[in-house]
């Protein structure tokens, strides 16, 4: 990459190859492109699928949050890893001596 071993940084350029490489433009230019390619019918559809389908991926992300977090609260206290205990653990955290 230009200006990367030069002990100057990332410029402007290097940023938008470094945002290419990494995947995160790969979803929406390729939608451009097949929205150009494709016809208006075609890309109303692309839209109502993209649209469900992140629907239930948002949906099952929140699912399987509030499962690991019903899991993690029946662990002993001791050995939970979540900021959202139980109360019954804050309490029990409260009166160990400090």
């Amino acid at each position: 990459m230009p200006g990367l071993g030069q002990g100057q940084g990332l410029g402007p350029l290097d940023y938008v190859l470094l945002f290419v490489a990494c995947g995160a433009a790969t979803i929406p230019l390729t939608l451009i492109v097949i929205r150009a390619i494709a016809g208006p019918s075609w890309a109303d559809r692309l839209d109502k699928a993209l649209s469900w389908s992140m629907t239930g991926w948002i949906l099952g992300v929140m699912v399987f949050y509030a499962g690991m977090v019903l899991l993690e609260r029946q662990r002993p206290c001791e050995m939970q890893r979540t900021n959202q205990i139980t109360q019954a653990c804050k309490d029990y955290f409260d009166s160990l001596p400090r």
